[in-house]
């Protein structure tokens, strides 16, 4: 089906393929996990077992590091077959543990009783979401428990729910809201429950539909000051409302409330995340339930394959996601979506194609100069106002998605940004 996104300003629009997926329930077990001990820079854990020492499932492995960052589990049975480097979506290498899968799993299958977070206080109710290693995916992944810690210590008594999709194409978020409405909402009533939240806002797109959800969240939390925006249909999403909805709240999306529920629900850690495969380069798109440290060649093997031979990945997006090169890169906390998409990348010589039209600088939303700050990073001459450019660029892609050339101006300024270029202005 042809989309269309619309930006804010220039009033340009880009179209797209968005394929609809099937939901195809639980992936495959994998024949090994590796599962990361980071899920961003500045986030790797302590390990707590070695080479050779036999896991059960469930089993904490590494220990959070920081407080940016949050336990690991086993999400396979089986026995520790190395300790190595791994390959983050933003191209940092950190260690991962690679569990070779073998013996009984203590979990799957299992009939569990819920952990009673109705009859806990928010203390204990924090320490269940600290111990799970359950993490917030609303913006950059963090941890969930600290994030509410942070927000107590501040007073902050106000819970925003986004239930749309901050990329238009990664629909996983407006997907899973709409299939698993009632679950979504018990993970937003235990999250309020932990923080003392004294109001909900939840922000919706504006169909019809989306205003069900809104309805269907009332119903199972009858007892909270609630409150609905809806947001408007451009790209970046958001406006005043919006902005202010999530200023001075603790902002969590619609994985997060499902991944809280069923780790309540079935009173273990985070072992899985939901993920969207898709793109025009895949035989099938799918929305499937993965095991944490699944490599994502492993499921673009149950989606059928690739129809051709020079495809290229990108995670969590078309428009914020990153190009990755390897189909051994896990699944791991954190990662949307898995993109195919066909057509070699020469970042050269689309630079050396520009036509100079000006489409990214009239879409920008920062005002900022795109093709200009891209020139200058890839020549590596820094002047104050290329510093100002990537300090101020927010990664939003616009100017990506208008480039008639493909240039993934977006992903440059953003990978400048993560070398620490442009912190000093």
């Amino acid at each position: 089906m042809m989309e269309f996104i619309r930006f804010k300003r220039g009033q340009q629009q880009v179209k797209y393929i968005r394929l609809e997926p099937q939901f195809e329930g639980n992936a495959f077990l994998p024949q090994y996990a590796l599962v990361p001990l980071a899920f961003r820079t500045q986030t790797s854990g302590f390990p707590l077992v070695s080479v050779g020492d036999f896991v059960t499932e469930g089993q904490m492995i590494a220990r959070a590091g920081n407080s940016l960052s949050a336990h690991v589990h086993a999400s396979v049975p089986g026995v520790v077959s190395g300790i190595i480097d791994a390959q983050l979506p933003n191209g940092h290498l950190f260690r991962g543990i690679h569990i070779k899968t073998g013996g009984s799993f203590g979990i799957l299958g299992k009939q569990r009783s819920s952990y009673p977070w109705k009859q806990s206080d928010q203390a204990g109710i924090l320490h269940f979401l600290d111990l799970a290693g359950l993490v917030n995916t609303s913006g950059e992944t963090t941890s969930l428990s600290e994030d509410i810690r942070t927000a107590v210590k501040q007073g902050v008594t106000t819970l925003t729910v986004m239930l749309y999709d901050k990329d238009p194409t990664c629909i996983l978020d407006s997907f899973l809201a709409r299939r698993f409405i009632r679950e979504v909402a018990e993970g937003i009533s235990i999250i309020a429950h932990a923080m003392g939240a004294a109001k909900i806002i939840i922000e919706t797109g504006a169909e019809k539909k989306d205003r069900a959800l809104f309805d269907t969240i009332g119903s199972v939390i009858p007892d909270c000051d609630l409150a609905h925006l809806t947001v408007p249909q451009t790209y970046p999403v958001g406006n005043a409302h919006t902005r202010s909805a999530e200023k001075n709240a603790v902002v969590i999306d619609a994985s997060t409330a499902l991944s809280v529920y069923e780790s309540v629900q079935h009173n273990q850690p985070m072992l899985t995340t939901y993920l969207l495969l898709t793109g025009k380069t895949l035989e099938h798109a799918k929305v499937i339930k993965v095991r944490i440290g699944t490599p994502i060649g492993h499921l673009v093997e149950e989606c059928g394959g690739f129809k051709s031979k020079n495809t290229h990945i990108i995670l969590n997006g078309l428009l914020r996601g990153t190009l990755v090169d390897s189909l051994d890169l896990p699944a791991g906390k954190g990662i949307k979506s898995i993109h195919a998409v066909g057509n070699d990348i020469d970042i050269q010589k689309q630079l050396e194609e520009c036509g100079h039209c000006g489409q990214c600088l009239r879409s920008c939303p920062a005002y900022i100069d795109p093709i200009d700050t891209v020139r200058r990073i890839q020549r590596n001459r820094y002047t104050a106002e290329t510093l100002r450019s990537i300090a101020l660029c927010s990664g939003c892609a616009c100017c990506s998605a208008v480039c008639p050339m493909r240039i993934p101006l977006s992903a440059i300024i953003k990978s400048a940004a993560e070398r620490g270029v442009g912190h000093a202005v």
